[in-house]
């Protein structure tokens, strides 16, 4: 997320929004839009398990914990999905600038 943060600017220059989904509570959502001065919206205290059945979204366990593994997704205006990354860690994820040059005009 700090990745997008830090790219903000540029994605406001395309008109494009940006959106996290968290199964984080509230509470730590908050403290992590904090922590890294977040200027978009987190969506948080979401249902791995429903988000896993409504949008495809892999889930896992951590600590006894159910979360939602990594994932991006670039949407149209009109909601139609132009490219989508699953992940299971670090190494695969979609970046600031792989969106950026997805963006760019062909």
């Amino acid at each position: 997320m700090a990745d997008f943060e830090q790219h903000k600017a540029a994605f406001d220059a395309i008109d494009t929004e940006i959106i996290a989904l968290s199964s984080d509570s509230e509470e730590n959502a908050r403290g992590s839009v904090e922590e890294l001065g977040l200027r978009f919206v987190v969506a948080h205290s979401l249902d791995p398990a429903v988000m896993s059945q409504t949008i495809g979204i892999y889930s896992g366990t951590h600590q006894s914990r159910s979360h939602l593994q990594p994932a991006a997704f670039v949407l149209r205006r009109d909601g139609t999905m132009t490219h989508s990354v699953y992940s299971s860690g670090k190494v695969g994820r979609l970046t600031s600038h792989d969106v950026l040059a997805l963006l760019q005009p062909t």
